[in-house]
């Protein structure tokens, strides 16, 4: 059976998910980031926005430093969360449409786990990725 051309973009991006999927399950949530340190993966946060009409549902793993940020994040996951839900929930959806809004975000997140955690960004989280962003 041959393939229509346009059929091929979609079976590359099933296969590339697939195994970006195995190499998360194949190393028990931690995985090499961009070259980086090991990733911490969040479940998944719905908060309401600033604007009440609005809500952020939103998934998002954090490079970390080391082995050890991973335990002191699961130590303090509530407190953890507690700080990422008062963070997304002042954010108006007008600021997070905006590239640059996603970026001061993600600067925001980190800098907050690092302060929860009582660590330096080089010693804690150093990077943030979002897998899901949906404002409805």
């Amino acid at each position: 059976m041959m393939l229509k051309k346009h059929l091929y973009p979609l079976l590359l991006c099933l296969a590339l998910s697939l195994s970006s999927g195995m190499a998360l399950a194949n190393s028990g949530g931690s995985a090499s980031a961009s070259g980086g340190g090991s990733t911490a993966k969040l479940e998944a946060f719905v908060v309401n926005l600033s604007t009440t009409e609005r809500y952020l549902q939103l998934s998002m793993a954090l490079q970390i430093a080391n082995a050890e940020v991973n335990d002191k994040i699961k130590l303090f996951m509530p407190k953890v969360r507690h700080t990422l839900i008062l963070l997304l929930s002042s954010k108006d959806g007008e600021q997070l449409q905006s590239l640059e809004g996603k970026h001061q975000l993600m600067e925001e997140i980190k800098n907050g786990v690092n302060k929860t955690l009582d660590l330096k960004e080089h010693d804690g989280v150093t990077d943030v990725f979002f897998e899901n962003f949906v404002i409805q």
